[in-house]
């Protein structure tokens, strides 16, 4: 509270006539954020206007550079319950509107999609995952991400001149279980509690998270956490790395199949997505990087560019071979990883879906984009 009222030449005194604690000021700036995010997609929905038009607008506005200052919807359930509750409730009443539009682009022909709720939670995902990886200063311009988000919202990555292949048979998750079931008892015991902690910092956060929370969870003593680890910063840096760990042990699993570019996408959502639920998840977010020290933060982060750029490579070989349209392979992997990323926090506790029609959904919109293919003769 004392570094916020600095930043507004204040005191905190001031603050707390506004605000009760630091946590009723924090739920605040979301509700701010939340009435931003309905203003804007109120504001595109013009009349007149067909309904991927206004999911356009709805992108663009978003990500223009003198938009208003944006809250990361990260740590929500790091607030009370009363106040978490609230949060995640209004979320979903900003999907509900936002699915309304795409549900309007369904009915006048300009948007194909089947479910346009987990479209439209997989579209604020995207956008959502732009703050963390956009950069002011790498050789691409905000107005060229702008651009290229919106191209592969809109057309996808596949060639639209060619048609989409059937659907694959779901993938087995026997190859990942059968790994885990082999680890030795206290091996398992140490998985066990990384995959709890993990889930403690996706939804908590850094900062919203306690080895005594995480101890009393696992039903261990903290003195138990600490026979591991000195402090939540290493613990943190093992739950990302076995995270990072996990999905790389998916793709190198996908390479092994040799799968064409349509069945390896869609496979790699779906295993991400349906092995969160399994004893090998949950799958992990990313935003709490930052506090891990720079050394770790340094290793971690090239690291998962490393792994990135694999992808990227994929993406690469699949439009030499001319399966995918020319997009830049940078921003297709971030709108991709950004669909997904926001899964354990937005399907916690809302399951209308099975993973794998939630995988498959947002697989499609990456590759199909929401604009109507033309059938092939």
């Amino acid at each position: 509270m004392e570094q916020v009222a600095a930043s507004v030449r204040s005191v905190p005194g001031a603050l707390y006539h506004y605000f009760r604690d630091k946590e009723d000021l924090i739920y605040h700036c979301y509700l701010r954020g939340l009435a931003i995010y309905r203003h804007e997609i109120e504001t595109a929905a013009e009349a007149g206007i067909d309904g991927l038009e206004v999911v356009r607008r709805i992108i663009r506005a978003r990500l223009r550079r003198e938009g208003q200052r944006m809250i990361l919807f990260s740590d929500i359930d790091a607030l009370a319950p009363s106040y978490s509750n609230d949060v995640h409730a209004r979320r979903w009443q900003n999907a509900t509107l936002l699915a309304d539009i795409v549900k309007r682009g369904v009915g006048d022909g300009s948007i194909a999609c089947d479910e346009p709720l987990v479209v439209a939670v997989a579209l604020i995902s995207i956008l959502d995952w732009v703050p963390f990886w956009l950069s002011e200063r790498d050789y691409y311009t905000r107005e060229q991400a702008i651009d290229a988000i919106d191209d592969i919202v809109t057309h996808g990555v596949y060639r639209r001149d060619i048609a989409l292949p059937d659907m694959p048979e779901p993938p087995s998750l026997a190859p990942f279980l059968q790994a885990r079931s082999r680890l030795n008892k206290r091996a398992a015991k140490l998985d066990r509690m990384l995959s709890i902690a993990s889930d403690s910092f996706n939804r908590r956060g850094a900062l919203g998270t306690s080895l005594e929370s995480i101890a009393a969870e696992a039903g261990m003593t903290r003195a138990g956490i600490y026979y591991h680890f000195s402090e939540k910063e290493s613990l943190l840096l093992a739950c990302l790395q076995r995270g990072l760990v996990g999905e790389i042990g998916i793709r190198e699993h996908l390479q092994d199949l040799g799968l064409g570019a349509f069945d390896h996408i869609v496979q790699r959502v779906r295993l991400l997505l349906m092995l969160h639920d399994t004893p090998c998840g949950p799958k992990a977010t990313y935003h709490n990087i930052n506090y891990l020290n720079d050394v770790d933060r340094k290793h971690y982060v090239e690291q998962v560019l490393a792994t990135i750029g694999q992808d990227q490579k994929n993406h690469q070989r699949w439009i030499d071979e001319g399966h995918f349209r020319k997009v830049d392979t940078h921003f297709a992997e971030r709108v991709l990883t950004g669909m997904s990323h926001w899964y354990p926090i937005w399907f916690r506790d809302v399951r209308g879906w099975s993973p794998i029609q939630i995988a498959d959904h947002f697989s499609r919109l990456f590759l199909a984009g929401l604009k109507p293919r033309r059938r092939s003769a």
